[in-house]
């Protein structure tokens, strides 16, 4: 392989590697302490149920992928959040790279389907919960 190729692929490798990593943990505790520091109890309150949610069902659905579920919680409840179709089609866009990087990155088809479930799902959970907890 010739030395542009290679350095082509890496870059590749490292914009898939960058875009799984929006569904870390530390970027979600990120997300979820900058919803702490303003008023935004119920946007806290959905991030804050969500991942305990993800957790049980992460444990019940094994082989889940994980960065893919709280990719989703964020894009989800951050376009609750911003209510701008211009930001969720974005973010819906990146979640969407962050799902090809995956499969480029050799995860398997099955895996990524089961951290989307189990993110769609505790994405609900935290949603109605927090109707139910947050007043207005």
């Amino acid at each position: 392989m010739t030395d542009a190729r290679q350095r082509t692929r890496d870059v590749k490798y490292e914009v898939a590697r960058d875009l799984v990593a929006l569904g870390g943990l530390p970027f979600y505790f990120l997300v979820a302490a900058r919803a702490a520091i303003g008023p935004y109890p119920a946007f806290l309150s959905q991030v804050a149920i969500a991942l305990p949610v993800l957790i049980v069902l992460a444990r019940l659905v094994r082989g889940s992928n994980l960065h893919i579920a709280r990719a989703l919680m964020l894009v989800v409840f951050t376009s609750i959040f911003y209510k701008s179709p211009q930001f969720t089609i974005f973010a819906a866009l990146v979640w969407a790279g962050m799902i090809f990087s995956l499969a480029g990155l050799k995860v398997p088809a099955g895996e990524i389907i089961r951290g989307i479930a189990i993110g769609a799902a505790s994405a609900a959970v935290g949603y109605f919960l927090t109707l139910l907890v947050v007043p207005g």
